[in-house]
């Protein structure tokens, strides 16, 4: 058994309501909290997220995954429900660019190619496992369709908002549908058709589908 190899502690447990965007130095005795560890805990908990799924996931098994000591979790998140949706949350803020290069066309290619190369890594294992629970897991439900779901599509949009604005899209662009289809296509080959989400998809997807109907 791996002994926990924690550098940041805390000698009294955390105050309550306290919560992961907590990155400074803890209230009471002890050494400040090292920030770079809430990193390897996210990593933990996808990692531990894609092999067992949301409702096998403990906080003990995320502890024992990163080798750190299971008060270093409940210093940065209450629940495995906190945990989760952080780890989501984050990896979508440092994975999803928001380009704007001033074509809606190469926006677009740029968007689908980087959330489809994030979709084949470890998160889109940890995203299937927690798809077959949102039915059961309203709470759950609602946390990751705003911090997984919602960001996306609102690049998405705005990106074909400022195509819009630059005369780039027909008169009659079914802007919400073509929204809608870009993330439903690229979930639907993830989840169930098994096949890559590669480059080659991304393209397809882009001019036989999204920018005809845009350009209608």
């Amino acid at each position: 058994m791996n002994t926990p190899v924690d550098s940041d502690w805390e000698s009294e447990p955390p105050a309550s309501g306290s919560r992961a965007h907590d990155t400074g130095a803890s209230p009471g005795r002890g050494r400040p909290r090292d920030a770079t560890r809430d990193a390897a805990l996210r990593n933990a908990a996808l990692e531990v997220l894609a092999e067992v799924g949301y409702r096998a996931l403990t906080m003990d098994a995320v502890a024992a995954h990163a080798r750190a000591g299971k008060a270093t979790i409940y210093r940065r998140w209450e629940s495995k429900l906190e945990l989760v949706i952080d780890t989501c949350t984050q990896l979508v803020r440092r994975n999803i660019p928001q380009p704007d290069n001033g074509g809606m066309e190469s926006d677009l290619r740029e968007f689908l190619s980087a959330f489809a190369e994030f979709l084949s890594g470890p998160v889109g294992k940890g995203a299937q496992a927690l798809v077959g629970e949102l039915p059961h897991e309203p709470e759950l439900a609602d946390a990751f369709r705003d911090s997984f779901l919602l960001p996306q599509r609102d690049v998405l949009r705005s990106i074909i908002d400022r195509g819009v604005e630059r005369g780039e899209t027909g008169e009659n662009a079914p802007v919400d549908t073509v929204v809608e289809l870009a993330g439903a296509a690229l979930i639907h080959r993830l989840m169930l058709t098994g096949e890559p989400l590669d480059q080659r998809f991304v393209d397809r997807l882009l001019h036989e589908a999204l920018l005809p109907l845009l350009r209608r």
